[in-house]
């Protein structure tokens, strides 16, 4: 996990100073500037100094911005997991007062494409998830949100099925299918683990953005 100030985690200001509207114009963005600089400084302490990887564990890895995508590609098939870290941060339990611990964990697309037809599955964290020990047979990291089966491209007139919706031995193959592809539940963990060191940097690169704006 990652750890930032408490105040920043909740984005609530106020616990700083409440904002006078007297205040200069230039002397808020002083402030502004002030407090850039060392959160800037907190952050790079606590990242991890290498890049995305190209690779992890087989398949390729690409990102754009917020959007990652991981692919692999057999003779018969493609795998590409899809997800967006916008949104993904929560806060995890931890001893420290003033730090908070955070992790991402995005919703992720799964596409399973065979010649012209893609079984797709929409899949979330459980909200339990801890990155603790697991064991594979009985811990759920992720749950199976929605299932389709459709050709060449998704549109909204394509049938879907809810997760919870779905028998609960089909529900359990098709896990254990995903498994077989490689995407088990330590490998959504390790996903987790990927997405939270993405999201630092990319939080890093908007704090850096912001303030060369002030």
């Amino acid at each position: 996990p990652i750890y930032r100030s408490m105040w920043f985690a909740t984005g609530n200001l106020d616990q700083i100073r409440p904002f006078n509207s007297w205040l200069a114009h230039s002397s808020v963005e002083k402030e502004l500037q002030q407090f850039l600089d060392n959160e800037i400084k907190s952050e790079e302490q606590t990242s991890d100094k290498s890049h995305l990887p190209k690779t992890f564990e087989g398949f390729k890895v690409s990102a754009d911005g917020a959007e990652v995508e991981l692919t692999k590609e057999t003779s018969d098939e493609t795998i590409a997991i899809k997800f967006n870290i916008n949104h993904s941060v929560t806060e995890e339990e931890t001893d420290g007062v003033d730090k908070v611990a955070l992790r991402s964990k995005p919703d992720f697309e799964i596409d399973i494409t065979r010649g012209d037809v893609i079984l797709g599955f929409n899949c979330s964290f459980a909200n339990n998830f801890e990155n603790t020990e697991l064991d594979e047979s009985n811990d759920e990291v992720f749950h199976i949100d929605e299932v389709t089966i459709y050709k060449n491209k998704y549109s909204d007139n394509k049938y879907a099925l809810a997760g919870d919706t779905l028998d609960a031995d089909l529900y359990d193959l098709l896990k254990t299918f995903l498994t077989e592809k490689g995407i088990s539940n330590t490998f959504i963990e390790n996903i987790s683990d990927l997405s939270t060191q993405y999201e630092q940097k990319v939080y890093i690169k908007f704090l850096n953005d912001l303030r060369k704006f002030f």
